[in-house]
């Protein structure tokens, strides 16, 4: 198992802590979607607006966008760990941090944070 120590004050749901636990990157049972990989899929597919500025520029890509599935489901600690525009990215995140409570990952049947990442298409219409 892949993991990374955090060591710092982090927010999640509102709630800030000093979190020193083990925020793993691979676990037996990965965090889950409600509805799984198709319903996050639709659920962004709803909630995405294409930002004006960037259907103007012609701006087309994926933004991937890394954050932490709590011990309890919540989302936190979203970041961009690539971009494709300041808007598109500006965007991923706020439908990222729109999503609701996911099913926490598991390791030795154990409930533990994990980093989850998720690609987020912003693609124009073919002409």
């Amino acid at each position: 198992t892949t993991t990374a120590d955090m060591r710092s004050i982090t927010t999640c749901g509102g709630i800030e802590s000093l979190n020193s636990e083990t925020i793993f990157t691979i676990v037996e049972q990965m965090p889950q979607f409600p509805g799984g990989i198709v319903a996050m899929n639709q659920f962004i597919a709803d909630n995405l607006k294409y930002p004006e500025l960037s259907k103007k520029d012609k701006t087309s890509g994926r933004v991937y966008v890394r954050f932490v599935v709590s011990k309890e489901g919540k989302l936190c600690d979203a970041q961009i760990i690539r971009s494709l525009d300041a808007y598109c990215d500006k965007e991923a995140l706020r439908v990222i941090r729109s999503m609701p409570n996911w099913t926490p990952g598991k390791q030795n049947g154990i409930n533990v944070p994990v980093y989850y990442i998720v690609p987020i298409a912003f693609s124009l219409p073919l002409q």
